[in-house]
């Protein structure tokens, strides 16, 4: 049955890729990154000049941005935060997005985003239908198309799905041409690794990875050394090629040859000195070696995990070559090892470049578990069979349930290891929770709780824009204090409110330890009261 409506199951799995993140888009304003990545996009088109935002590659900022090309926008070129001698990206953003209509840039914004994971979910029904069969096919959409970190991020203008989608779009073209030799999938491979650059700096992590794929495809042909070297040199210029062209053409064709060099090292140019990352209730400058691995436990469905467990198990029954596994693990693994030695401990989203890769090897391994009926030793087999397919169905059921019960926000999702999206606050924070975005619903709240007092600490999100009243200026008459009636305050803030309170020696600021919720809207504010 699943073979014969799976054309019809594939397009409404894309369906959901694509359609659950556009609609619970539409219940959030900008989030935090947003600010910059989009005016700065439309700043390239209008400019011809990268002048904001250096610390990211302007693939992403330039393809969502291009919508908005085509409508009247209030544009100031000459605002000296664009175009002085002491460039804020994020305040040109601030004034650019919200003196237009924000919400109706924000929803042709976000469109391409959801576009490049629909692109990724494609994909990976694609390679997992070639290397394993159909039924992997299948079974790795739809993982994908319920996966809560990539619903989460595939709704606002940034740019993790994207590097993503097509890094694993490059390994896929790489992968086919180590099975058929064909030169057109180098270029192809070549293609999308510069959008891959062009996207994402962290996107260098993949090129040893690709450089050691090369090697492999090269030296399989056992010819004598010079004869591998020049193959070698030619099949890393089929790639290397068409990926510069796509990097010097979203660059705008500069003059510098050091332009994605000079990019590099802006990476982390306005990150706050003395910065404390937080994990588990506990703020450090130098973050724990753990980190992303214990978000990506706590944030990841409990049914993937089991999942991808029992996938490793039918590892060695997999009829697949060990280049094929190694396309799989390598690439995911070495990002997820780079990243967590050098990324900074913000956000479980870093990893999300090594989730479609986890995603196709478990679809994989699903499909091996799915023709082994027998393996529980049951007499009979149709036992058997009725036994593993109901334990499927309520697996299937749970991952759906879990997903689709918190929406929209998926930003704030964390598995039951933990207690659920509720207790997130204790363990992590900013991305991982709440990113500024939920304006508009807080302005819900307070029209049927309208002498509330609001307090955020996304000081650039404009909730007056909103019409959200009562707000209060972070360090205001230290509200703090002596608080009296309804307050709505941003789940960031009080997890940073508990250091604040240690560093300034104030017990009145740790809330969450003084004080008890009487109501959350949404996971991005807690509302107390007095």
């Amino acid at each position: 049955m699943v073979l014969k409506y799976q054309k019809l199951f594939v397009i409404v799995l894309l369906g959901v890729v694509f359609f659950v993140p556009f609609f619970s888009a539409q219940n959030f304003s900008p989030s935090s990154d947003e600010v910059s990545h989009l005016p700065s996009g439309y700043s390239y088109w209008k400019t011809g000049q990268i002048n904001l935002n250096p610390q990211h590659p302007p693939f992403v900022k330039l393809a969502t941005s291009f919508p908005l090309l085509f409508m009247d926008l209030d544009f100031n070129s000459q605002d000296p935060n664009l175009a002085g001698p002491f460039r804020n990206e994020w305040s040109f953003g601030e004034n650019f997005l919200f003196s237009n209509d924000t919400d109706r840039l924000l929803m042709w914004g976000r469109l391409s985003v959801m576009l490049f994971s629909v692109l990724l979910g494609f994909y990976i029904y694609k390679w997992a239908s070639e290397m394993f069969g159909s039924t992997a096919g299948f079974a790795s959409l739809f993982l994908y198309a319920f996966m809560p970190n990539i619903m989460a991020h595939s709704q606002f203008v940034t740019t993790d799905v994207a590097l993503a989608s097509f890094s694993f779009i490059t390994f896929y073209y790489l992968w086919k041409f180590s099975k058929l030799k064909l030169k057109k999938y180098l270029v192809f491979s070549g293609l999308f690794l510069g959008l891959a650059l062009s996207s994402k700096f962290s996107a260098t992590i993949f090129l040893p990875v690709i450089v050691f794929f090369i090697f492999v495809c090269v030296w399989r042909f056992k010819n004598e050394i010079n004869i591998t070297i020049r193959r070698f040199v030619g099949t890393g210029l089929m790639i290397a090629i068409p990926a510069f062209l796509v990097l010097y053409l979203t660059y705008f064709m500069p003059t510098d040859s050091g332009f994605y060099i000079k990019g590099l090292q802006t990476v982390y140019a306005d990150w706050k000195p003395g910065y404390e990352f937080y994990l588990n209730g506990a703020f450090s400058q130098n973050g724990w070696w753990y980190y992303f691995l214990e978000a990506f436990l706590i944030k990841t469905p409990i049914p993937f995990l089991m999942a991808f467990t029992a996938s490793l198990l039918f590892y060695g029954k997999l009829n697949i070559s060990k280049l094929d596994k190694a396309f799989i693990f390598l690439p995911m693994l070495f990002f997820a090892l780079i990243t967590s030695m050098k990324a900074q401990n913000v956000s479980v989203r870093y990893l999300i470049p090594s989730i479609p890769f986890m995603i196709l090897y478990t679809g994989g391994g699903l499909s091996k578990i799915f023709q082994s009926f027998n393996f529980l030793k049951f007499e009979n087999v149709k036992t058997s069979i009725k036994v593993v397919s109901i334990l499927i169905l309520v697996l299937a059921g749970w991952y759906v349930f879990s997903a689709m019960k918190i929406y929209p926000d998926y930003m704030a999702y964390f598995n039951e290891f933990v207690g659920g999206a509720k207790n997130g606050y204790k363990y992590l924070d900013d991305s991982n929770v709440e990113w500024g975005q939920d304006l508009k619903r807080m302005k819900d709240y307070q029209t049927k709780n309208p002498d509330i007092k609001v307090v955020s600490s996304w000081n650039r999100l404009k909730p007056e824009y909103y019409g959200i009243e009562n707000v209060i200026p972070l360090n205001d008459t230290k509200w703090w204090q002596k608080p009296e009636g309804l307050y709505a305050v941003n789940t960031t803030l009080l997890i940073r409110m508990q250091r604040l309170s240690e560093t300034r020696n104030d017990p009145t600021l740790n809330w969450l330890a003084l004080y008890k919720p009487i109501d959350r809207m949404g996971y991005a504010f807690y509302i107390f009261k007095f």
